[in-house]
């Protein structure tokens, strides 16, 4: 991280001395300036989003896309199956028989049942990963996470927040040491202050994605549904009686999707507010940073605000935590896991 921070101080103290704007593109202004600090902020968010929570949700995530592959490769296979001869040639070698497709089938559901496995397993070491940070989750609550579409984001969210405290930290004893140079001071307190800063970045990126993508792919599953819903009713009170029964089998299942896509919003936008109310308490201590670095106060003030940062952090760390879903029954659990899938493959 160190290197990192360094440079996105130096432009940070090149920022203060910059104008607001600039007519010459060639020429340096404050946009430019915040432009190559986001770019390494960015790349310190890639060091700090390293934790064994990230490594064991990659894991999980990577199991999860083989095993959607499997499912899709199974149903293309399923359809081929349909027209292909029992026997084949020799020398149609471009052809496929029943039961070479179905020896594939079964190869691929074999491996969609591992997958399953290790990805239980790995919700057991998530769960005492998350235990071991000081988080009181339960194991039903952790497959919440596994199974959210912001599930990469709420674990990558609180690696960085993690790690962000522990620098945070170690800064503030590295500001002590340094006592009475108060320009390294001044540039420890500079990296405790762009900590600050990618935490808000975090933070809005977390909200858009949730206001601007997953809401937005909510409401057109639920649109949809209660279309479907209006003309399955329709079919109820106007087909044969023999059908109405498959109609409101069918009903059932449109209404448990609209349910839980509900459910579901409604639980993204608890964790929206969430981060909105963290993000304003770091939004008030970053501009209190800021400002006390371009002022360059004495090494003692720097240190006092940083205990005050940190003891901000405190405050909010358990806003860091996902609000997660204790499901009300296994067909919602299920059905939930199905909108996940429904809403990572809208584009």
């Amino acid at each position: 991280m160190h290197p990192l921070l360094s440079d996105a101080v130096s432009e940070l103290d090149l920022r203060g001395r910059v104008p607001d704007s600039s007519w010459n593109p060639l020429k340096a202004d404050k946009e430019s300036i915040d432009g190559k600090i986001n770019d390494l902020l960015d790349e310190c968010i890639e060091v700090l989003g390293i934790s064994g929570m990230s490594e064991t949700k990659d894991i999980i995530r990577r199991l999860q896309e083989d095993s959607r592959e499997c499912r899709e490769r199974v149903a293309e296979l399923k359809t081929e199956r349909l027209a292909a001869p029992k026997k084949v040639e020799k020398w149609e070698v471009w052809k496929k028989d029943a039961a070479s497709i179905d020896d594939k089938i079964k190869d691929l559901e074999i491996r969609e049942e591992v997958n399953g496995k290790r990805v239980e397993k790995l919700i057991d070491r998530l769960l005492e990963e998350m235990h071991a940070i000081g988080m009181e989750v339960d194991r039903e609550q952790v497959e919440t996470l596994v199974y959210s579409v912001t599930g990469d984001d709420d674990v990558r969210l609180l690696s960085v927040f993690n790690n962000v405290k522990l620098i945070t930290t170690e800064l503030q004893r590295l500001t002590a040491e340094a006592n009475e140079n108060i320009e390294m001071a001044k540039r420890y307190y500079g990296m405790h202050t762009l900590l600050l800063r990618i935490l808000l970045n975090l933070y809005d990126n977390y909200e858009h994605r949730i206001e601007d993508v997953y809401l937005v792919k909510i409401a057109d599953i639920i649109s949809k549904q209660e279309e479907l819903i209006q003309r399955t009713v329709e079919k109820i009170n106007n087909e044969p009686a023999k059908y109405r029964g498959i109609y409101k089998t069918n009903l059932a299942a449109q209404g448990l999707t609209v349910r839980t896509a509900k459910m579901y919003s409604e639980y993204l936008n608890r964790n929206r507010d969430r981060i909105a109310d963290a993000k304003s308490g770091v939004s008030h201590e970053y501009e209190v940073a800021l400002n006390t670095y371009e002022t360059v106060q004495g090494a003692h003030s720097l240190i006092s605000l940083m205990r005050d940062a940190n003891a901000m952090l405190d405050r909010i760390a358990e806003l860091q935590t996902p609000d997660l879903i204790v499901f009300q029954s296994s067909e919602m659990k299920t059905e939930f896991r199905k909108l996940t899938n429904r809403i990572n493959s809208l584009d």
